[in-house]
């Protein structure tokens, strides 16, 4: 068993500073800077799938970086995908996965002057101490797939906190068990880790939708009606349904525009875009609290027993 790390770009640690593990997941902060003379270290004297200086590039925008305890970097990848899709059921913000490495940010920032008596009394006390090339061997593999955002989205978190990776970390289990049971839930995965990098964001709007038709494919006619009903049935266990069926039925009206041809804005302050998101990462929630993917006919049993119970 090793330990691997993915440094995660767009996001920023909040109510912590040092690292956090939860089972064979971890979050762990950046402390250190990684120069680039540590850059042309690495790119010379270990193994790194792509040139030194995109990793110097691609980390500047790093503050947090994925610890996962794993049999190899396959069985780490495939450990990474749903973690990210239950921070994003976690309402935060959409980010992009870097790189993977073998070791932490804080363990390879000052390996250059390191290997030197000479240079590293010129490190910070906290990189005295260290591997260096004569001590380990640093690999770095390309990121498992896309993922972050083209834009920035107000009304999502970029900072993270223990509790909502802890709550990911939780989920994770249970939504596992759910894809094994429903092939929709990958589809939900790769509509959740593409769409936000989709540049145009009428068509990343409809790519969201295309996750949320997924889960009903039965629906060929009244299909805004029937999809929001459903929709909001879903949330029944989690909140109001008549307003979650209201937002799905408008966001469903601002799919319909971008699939035939038209241009969609934002109405009273609220962003199309978001409100899409947001039923997209609802559902995924409420699929978690269920356990289960509801068929049509099931929702509808369950509205007719609550009409009659109200009744």
């Amino acid at each position: 068993m090793g330990t691997y790390y993915a440094p995660l770009a767009g996001l920023i640690p909040q109510d912590f500073s040092d690292p956090i593990q939860c089972g064979k997941y971890g979050i762990i902060p950046r402390k250190w800077d990684v120069s680039i003379f540590d850059w042309v270290e690495l790119g010379s004297k270990h193994k790194m799938q792509f040139p030194f200086t995109a990793g110097d590039i691609r980390l500047k925008h790093c503050n947090l970086e994925i610890s996962l305890a794993a049999e190899s970097v396959d069985d780490a990848r495939r450990m990474l995908f749903p973690l990210h899709v239950m921070m994003y059921a976690q309402g935060v913000h959409p980010f992009s996965v870097q790189f993977m490495s073998s070791h932490s940010i804080n363990e390879y920032a000052g390996i250059n002057s390191r290997k030197s008596s000479y240079t590293i009394d010129s490190l910070p006390e906290g990189l005295r101490t260290g591997i260096s090339s004569a001590t380990a061997c640093v690999e770095m593999w390309e990121a498992p797939y896309t993922s972050g955002s083209v834009s920035r989205r107000e009304g999502l978190a970029r900072a993270l906190t223990p509790s909502a990776f802890m709550q990911a970390v939780e989920d994770v289990e249970r939504w596992t068990a759910l894809r094994g049971q429903y092939p929709v839930c990958s589809f939900i995965e790769r509509v959740l880790t593409s769409s936000p990098v989709v540049p145009d964001a009428g068509q990343s709007l409809l790519h969201i939708w295309t996750g949320l038709e997924a889960l009903f494919p039965k629906v060929q006619s009244e299909v805004s009606f029937r999809l929001a009903l459903y929709l909001a049935q879903m949330q029944a266990p989690l909140g109001d349904r008549q307003e979650f069926f209201q937002r799905a039925k408008r966001s469903y009206g601002d799919r319909s525009k971008v699939a035939h041809g038209g241009i969609i804005k934002a109405k009273n302050n609220q962003d199309p875009w978001i409100e899409a998101w947001t039923i997209l990462t609802h559902t995924v929630r409420a699929i978690l609290h269920r356990r289960s993917i509801p068929k049509e006919e099931e929702l509808i049993q369950e509205l007719l027993v609550a009409a009659d119970a109200s009744s």
